[in-house]
C-alpha cells in the first residue's frame, strides 16, 4: 500500500502524455486539411472582371498588362462594347491571361498562405461601361457581358461569358451618387482624374478658347450657350455653341454638375448632333432616344448606346469616345464643346481648322486656367504632363478616381476569386494589394500608382511612358477636397 500514491501519479504522467500526443496529432491532421483545403479553394484559375468608367481606363488597361509576367489579349467587338478594329489601352472591353507576376505570389498573411499560388493562371476582363454603372452594377451583383479569352490574339475575341463584376471604377465618389457604399461592400480611392473642356474645331476657329465658370453653370442646365458671350457680337446671339452631354450613369458627368453645385438628378440640357446629315443639334427628349422622332435621324450617334443605356440613364453620349467624336466632327455647323477626360481629350486634335494632328489640339483653358504648366502649350504636347495647376488646386476640373468592391466574395455565387485572393489596397501581396499599391517612393509594378508613374516619366525623344501621363498619383496632390467638384482654390 505504501507505493499506491507513486503508482497513481505514474499513471496520471502517463495519462497527461497521451492527452498532449493525442492533441499534438489532431492539431497536426487539422492543419494538414486545413491546408489542403486552402490549396483546393486557390489552386487553379483566378478571375477578376472589372467595370465601370471609360475615362480612366487606358490607366487599367497597363495596369493590369503589368499584372502578368506576358499577358495574351483579346478584344470584344463594338457590338458587345469593345472595337472592330485599332485595338489598344483605349478599347473599352478587352480580357488578358497569362502567368501573374512574383508580387501576386509573396506570402502575405500570418498562415502563409499565397494569394495566387504558383501556378495559378490568372485572367482579367475588362468591360467600361461607365462609373455610375461600375458602381450599381457591383451593389447589385448585376451579370455583364465580358469577352472570353479565345479568338484572336491581340483580335477580336470568339466567346463571350455573363458574370458579375469584381470591381467597379468611378470618376466621381460613390457619396455623390445614388450608389454610396454600405455594408459589405469598400470603397477605395486610386488617382486624381483630370478633366478639360474640349471645343470643336469650328467652335475653336471662333473664339471658343477659354470656358468660363458661368459659362459651364448656364450651359450644362440649358445645354447651349450664345456664341455671342464669347465673340461679343449681337450678331452671334442667336448662334449657338452646343454642351455635349454624356448619359446620367457617367462619372464625367457628374463631376461636370458637381462642379456646376447641381445634385446627381439635376436636370441637364442634352443635345445629339445628327452625324449622317451633319447640320445640327438636336434636342433629346425621351422620345427622341425611344423613337428619334422630332427631325433626327435614325443614324444619331448616341441615341441608344450599348444596353440600351439612353433609355436606362437618359439621353446622351455613352462613353467619352462617343461624345469626343461628335464635338470634333470637323462641320462648318457643329458649334460644341464637352467635358472629356485628359486622355479622352488627347485624340481630340484639329482636325485641320487648328494644329492638325496635334495631341490636345482642341483643348480650352477653363475660367483662364490652363490644366498643365504648358499653358496653350498643351495642344501639341508630346512628353510629360506637369499637372501642378491640378495639383495645387488653381484647375478646377478634377476628381478622386475610386472603385468599390464587395468584401465578401466568398457568398457570390460567380465570384471566381476569394475575399484572401483578392485582400484590400492596403494587404501586401493580394491583388488589391499589387494592383492598388501606393507607394510614392518605389512604386509596385503591377499598380495603377506605377502606372501613371512610368506614363509621367517620358521625354522627347523616347518612349519611357506608354504615353503621356493623363492621371495623377494621390500622393503628388497638394489640396485634397472632401466632394466631387467645388470652387477654384481649396
Amino acid at each position: 500500500m505504501t507505493n499506491q500514491p507513486n503508482i497513481l501519479k505514474i499513471n496520471q504522467q502517463s495519462l497527461n502524455q497521451l492527452k498532449t500526443t493525442n492533441m499534438k496529432k489532431t492539431l497536426l491532421l487539422t492543419l494538414a486539411l486545413g491546408l489542403a483545403s486552402a490549396a483546393t479553394l486557390t489552386a487553379g484559375t483566378v478571375e477578376v472582371f472589372i467595370t465601370g468608367s471609360t475615362a480612366f481606363r487606358a490607366n487599367v488597361y497597363g495596369a493590369c498588362k503589368n499584372l502578368f509576367v506576358t499577358p495574351t489579349i483579346y478584344y470584344a467587338n463594338a457590338a458587345n462594347g469593345g472595337a472592330d478594329s485599332g485595338f489598344s489601352s483605349t478599347t473599352a472591353s478587352w480580357v488578358m491571361t497569362g502567368t501573374p507576376i512574383t508580387a501576386l505570389t509573396n506570402v502575405y498573411d500570418p498562415g502563409h498562405i499565397n494569394a495566387l499560388p504558383s501556378g495559378t493562371t490568372l485572367i482579367i476582363h475588362g468591360l467600361f461601361t461607365g462609373s455610375i454603372q461600375g458602381l450599381a452594377t457591383v451593389e447589385g451583383k448585376t451579370n455583364l457581358t465580358f469577352a472570353v479569352a479565345s479568338g484572336t490574339q491581340n483580335g477580336l475575341t470568339s466567346a463571350y461569358t455573363t458574370n458579375s463584376p469584381t470591381i467597379g471604377f468611378s470618376d466621381a465618389k460613390s457619396t455623390s451618387t445614388p450608389f454610396a457604399v454600405t455594408t459589405g461592400f469598400n470603397e477605395e480611392s486610386c488617382a486624381i482624374q483630370p478633366f478639360v473642356w474640349v471645343a470643336s474645331p469650328a467652335a475653336f476657329a471662333d473664339g471658343v478658347q477659354n470656358v468660363s465658370w458661368e459659362q459651364a453653370q448656364y450651359g450644362i442646365q440649358t445645354g447651349r450657350i450664345p456664341l455671342a458671350s464669347w465673340t461679343g457680337k449681337t450678331n452671334d446671339l442667336n448662334t449657338y455653341v452646343y454642351v455635349a452631354q454624356r448619359t446620367l450613369d457617367s462619372g464625367t458627368r457628374r463631376v461636370e454638375t458637381a462642379m456646376a453645385n447641381f445634385t446627381f438628378n439635376d436636370t441637364v440640357g442634352s443635345y445629339i448632333w445628327d452625324a449622317n446629315t451633319k447640320t445640327n443639334w438636336y434636342a433629346a427628349p425621351a422620345a427622341i432616344t425611344q423613337g428619334l422622332t422630332g427631325g433626327n435621324n435614325v443614324s444619331v450617334v448616341g441615341a441608344a448606346g450599348l444596353n440600351n443605356a439612353n433609355l436606362a440613364w437618359g439621353p446622351g453620349y455613352v462613353a467619352g469616345g462617343d461624345l469626343r467624336g461628335a464635338v470634333i466632327d470637323g462641320s462648318a455647323n457643329n458649334l460644341s464643346i464637352g467635358l472629356l477626360s485628359v486622355s479622352d481629350a488627347k485624340s481630340a486634335k484639329g482636325d485641320g481648322v487648328i494644329s492638325s494632328n496635334a495631341n490636345w489640339g482642341l483643348v480650352c483653358s477653363f475660367n483662364g486656367y490652363w490644366p498643365t504648366t504648358s499653358g496653350a502649350g498643351i495642344h501639341a504636347n508630346t512628353v510629360t504632363n506637369n499637372f501642378s495647376p491640378v495639383t495645387s488646386g488653381f484647375f478646377p476640373a478634377w476628381a478622386e478616381e475610386v472603385f468599390i468592391y464587395s468584401t465578401a466574395q466568398n457568398t457570390i455565387s460567380d465570384s471566381k476569386i476569394t475575399d484572401s485572393q483578392l485582400g484590400t489596397g492596403a494587404t501586401p501581396g493580394t491583388f488589391l494589394g499589387v494592383f492598388n499599391g501606393q507607394n510614392a517612393a518605389s512604386p509596385i509594378v503591377g499598380s495603377l500608382d506605377n502606372e501613371i508613374y512610368v506614363s509621367a516619366q517620358s521625354v522627347a525623344g523616347t518612349t519611357a511612358g506608354t504615353y503621356p501621363n493623363t492621371a495623377i498619383r494621390l500622393s503628388d496632390m497638394k489640396t485634397k477636397r472632401d466632394a466631387v467638384g467645388g470652387g477654384m482654390h481649396y
